[in-house]
């Protein structure tokens, strides 16, 4: 099992703030130590116009934290493609897979919110078709040939991406939680991004059915990485005296995912009521909290019930101080990871 850091969203939540001139240089040296602690990879997500200041520009932090270190892969879970020109995304980055030395990993997903696509002057309903075209110009303008593209939404006459990546092409994964989505990361043979929501059962039933689709698409599941994201907060002390601590800070990402409309309960029915109490029972029961012994007994758990093999640790998640992040990460590598070899 491979083992990543993030994905950072770099807000400020109102009931712990933080500066944002302080949360990037942070983000930076957590990723910088991450690499050099052995982790496998480091996560960024996009989304816009937050009061909280939810990173918006996940290629530009992308590109920071490509200078600043020297192997771990670096990926955004997830980009929102529908809202960007697929010729800007396929040039930026190609740009930071050339930084980085070929180690960028771009995700990406439709997005949701009408908000944002309203603010970048596009239509909800368009996202799909949107989302169709981008990935074929992603593929096209980073092959060698100039190419030709009459889309719906986007037409080119004889382009060429330049520079090109080092990465021929850049793996494309797909942040997806429904049928219509997951079908596309299997169509196009992209690993599934599972963000951090949803239980064990939700979990397995969406990885089910991706190997599923690249079955019938003429794949082999084993193929393709599955990989997930889940919080988590490692201390001396134990789960219950650590969630009392730090369970506003757990449920904040639980409680904007339903306001949102995208949180699920154990059943799978969408949540939408950012104050429903249940949110707490289901952001503590999605997360890995608790002793090294305690992580440890969760996440073999988890491998026991699911196929995941990269297990991205969301150690500063808001309203996380840098001193928790990095003695979560240091305890998970020192006490926690020799013991899943």
């Amino acid at each position: 099992m491979k083992f990543g850091v993030g994905y950072y969203s770099l807000q400020s939540p109102p009931h712990n703030p933080r500066a944002h001139r302080d949360l990037y240089p942070e983000m930076l040296d957590e990723i910088s130590l991450a690499d050099q602690m052995g982790f496998d990879s480091a996560w960024l997500t996009e989304h816009h116009f937050l009061e909280d200041g939810y990173c918006p520009s996940s290629l530009v932090a992308a590109a920071a934290i490509a200078a600043r270190t020297k192997n771990v892969r670096i990926g955004t879970g997830v980009l929102l493609m529908p809202l960007h020109d697929p010729v800007r995304i396929a040039e930026d980055a190609a740009v930071v897979d050339l930084i980085s030395g070929g180690r960028l990993i771009l995700g990406i997903g439709l997005g949701y919110r009408q908000e944002e696509f309203s603010a970048f002057g596009r239509a909800l309903k368009e996202r799909k078709g949107r989302m169709e075209e981008s990935i074929e110009i992603l593929q096209k303008g980073w092959a060698d040939e100039p190419f030709s593209f009459d889309g719906k939404y986007y037409k080119l006459e004889n382009t060429s991406i330049t520079p090109k990546p080092i990465q021929k092409p850049i793996p494309i994964w797909i942040g997806a939680f429904t049928e219509p989505a997951i079908r596309r990361a299997a169509r196009i043979g992209a690993p599934l991004f599972v963000p951090a929501i949803g239980v064990i059962p939700i979990v397995k039933y969406l990885f089910d059915m991706h190997a599923r689709l690249l079955e019938e698409y003429g794949r082999n599941p084993g193929d393709f990485e599955k990989p997930l994201v889940r919080e988590m907060y490692i201390s001396d002390e134990g789960a219950d005296a650590i969630w009392e601590r730090i369970k506003e800070h757990v449920t904040y990402t639980a409680k904007g995912y339903a306001s949102w409309g995208s949180m699920v309960d154990r059943d799978g029915n969408l949540l939408s009521d950012p104050n429903d109490p249940i949110l707490y029972d289901i952001a503590r029961e999605q997360s890995i909290i608790g002793t090294p012994g305690e992580c440890i007994e969760t996440i073999k758990r988890y491998r026991e019930a699911l196929p995941v093999d990269n297990l991205i640790c969301r150690f500063k998640f808001p309203g996380i101080t840098h001193e928790e992040a990095v003695r979560s990460m240091k305890l998970f590598v020192e006490k926690v990871l020799p013991e899943l070899a």
